[in-house]
Order: C-alpha cells, then sequence, then structure tokens
C-alpha cells in the first residue's frame, strides 16, 4: 500500500500479455484466508453501483455489455475459484492475468502455498517504500479517505502516534514479517521484490526487470506514463518529533531486511 503498486498497475495494464479484471483490488485470496465479510453478498452490492454508472450520450453499447457481464458473475455466488476466474472476462491472447491488492502482502504462509498450489504458473511483486514515508503517505490518504483530513491538524504528535499505532498503519508496514511468510510458502522463483525508489530515479529500468521477471515481450513507455503520478496523497510535510516516536519501528525493519540479504537504498539509513 502506497508504494508505487498503482503506477505498475497501470504501466502493466496496457501490456496486451497481462489482463486485468474490471475491479483492481478484488482482495479475494484476503478475503478467503482472513475476512470473508470483505467480499459479502452486500459489500459487493455497494462496490456492483459504481461499475453500472454510464453515460448513455458518450459509453458505446459493447462496452457496456461486458459491464454488465462482468458485473453479473461479480455479484454471483459461491465465492470460490470458479466465481474468481469468471472475472477475468475477455483476456484474449494474454499470458498472465494480474490481480492487485495491497492485502495480499498480510497473507499466512500456508495460505501462500495453497494459492501456489492452485495455480498454473504464479509470480509475486513486492514493492518496498522507505518506512516512514509509506507510513506517513498512508496516513495521509486514509484520512483523506474518510473525509478527516482536518484531523492531521489538529492531531498532536502524541495523538498522530496514537492513532497510528492503534490502526493498521505499522501492520502494512512490516516487510520483515511479510517477506517472511511469503518465502516460507513460496518457491524463489515465484517472488520478486523491489523497491519504490526506483519508479522515480529509474522508472524504465524498473519497469523491463518486471517485464523479464514475468517473461513479457519487452514494451516501448510513452514518456508521460513513465513520468505519471497516480493516486497520490494530500500533500504535508511530516510533523516535527513524528519520525522520533517511529524510529524504533523503523530500525527494526532496516535491520530485519538486511538479515534476510536485501539491500537497502541509501536514503533508508
Amino acid at each position: 500500500m502506497k508504494a508505487g503498486t498503482t503506477w505498475l498497475y497501470d504501466v502493466l495494464n496496457r501490456h496486451p500479455e497481462v489482463h486485468f479484471s474490471h475491479e483492481k483490488e478484488i482482495h479475494f485470496f484476503y478475503a478467503q484466508a482472513l475476512r470473508p465479510g470483505l467480499l459479502s453478498d452486500r459489500a459487493r452490492m455497494r462496490r456492483a453501483k459504481g461499475y453500472l454508472a454510464f453515460d448513455p450520450e458518450i459509453s458505446h453499447a459493447r462496452v457496456l455489455q461486458r459491464r454488465v457481464r462482468w458485473t453479473a458473475n461479480w455479484l454471483a455466488n459461491p465465492i470460490d475459484d470458479a466465481w474468481f476466474n469468471g472475472l477475468f472476462l475477455h483476456k484474449d491472447s494474454a499470458r498472465w492475468i494480474a490481480d492487485f491488492s495491497n492485502l495480499n502482502a498480510l497473507l499466512p504462509a500456508e495460505t501462500w502455498r495453497d494459492i501456489h498450489a492452485r495455480t498454473r504458473k504464479l509470480r509475486v511483486i513486492y514493492t518496498l517504500r522507505e518506512p516512514i514515508d509509506r507510513l506517513w503517505s498512508h496516513v495521509r490518504f486514509h484520512l483523506k479517505m474518510q473525509g478527516k483530513s482536518h484531523l492531521l491538524d489538529e492531531f498532536s504528535v502524541d495523538e498522530l502516534f496514537t492513532h497510528i499505532k492503534d490502526g493498521d498503519y505499522l501492520e502494512h508496514t512490516d516487510y520483515v514479517a511479510a517477506i517472511m511468510r511469503m518465502r516460507e510458502g513460496l518457491p524463489q522463483e515465484c517472488l520478486r521484490i523491489d523497491f519504490f525508489d526506483r519508479v522515480s530515479s529509474d522508472p524504465r529500468g524498473f519497469v523491463a526487470d518486471i517485464e523479464s521477471f514475468l517473461e513479457l515481450t519487452p514494451q516501448a513507455l510513452p514518456d508521460d506514463i513513465v513520468s505519471r503520478v497516480v493516486n497520490p496523497s494530500p500533500p504535508r510535510p511530516l510533523p516535527a518529533g513524528l519520525a522520533e516516536r517511529l524510529e524504533p519501528f523503523v530500525e527494526a525493519q532496516r535491520e530485519g531486511l538486511r538479515r534476510l540479504g536485501l539491500v537497502l537504498p541509501d536514503h533508508w539509513g
């Protein structure tokens, strides 16, 4: 979450050998393993309302027909592998179906083993962002989505730290635990770990490495796509004193990642 995955989605969604569902983040595996209510009938109905919105003056009938057919599959039951596969219609000649979910990073090792056993070929990409940068971006984005950005002006540093500690922010920044779970549940060749820093410092090299990992035919990327900022959090400087409060957690992450054999970007400290 907040580590460049929406940008990567935007890039890979243009590749003819990769097929995405109409819904970018289905959260199917997380719902199966940890939170079934996430894909309850009522929850899917709420999301379906947006899927069927269209402007009759500019929409194309064929596109709408596809969307209606897809939404019917989305609302079907039971929520099983056949349901999930039914969300990837019209994949044509694509070699991969792609599922983006920030919640997948929270899956236990046994779930990763099960997913690997249920797929013909599996590749997992996990991007890491400097922990405090990621945390602060997550906080800003989450409060914006809740309509509570005003709290950023009202919280003291102590209150902000408590908000972070009591939420799921640190769980999403526990890269060490996530990687250990994935490495325990997946063969080595299935997992690629990379860094958000490369999205800005070496975007074409970053994408080329992903294409190689997925055995994709290299595609030329237009400059406007490479430099595009997708799904940004509201800009706001980190409050004085917050980094110091988070430093013990962040230092544990840095040391843990190094023990796992990762070479961290210089500015991580």
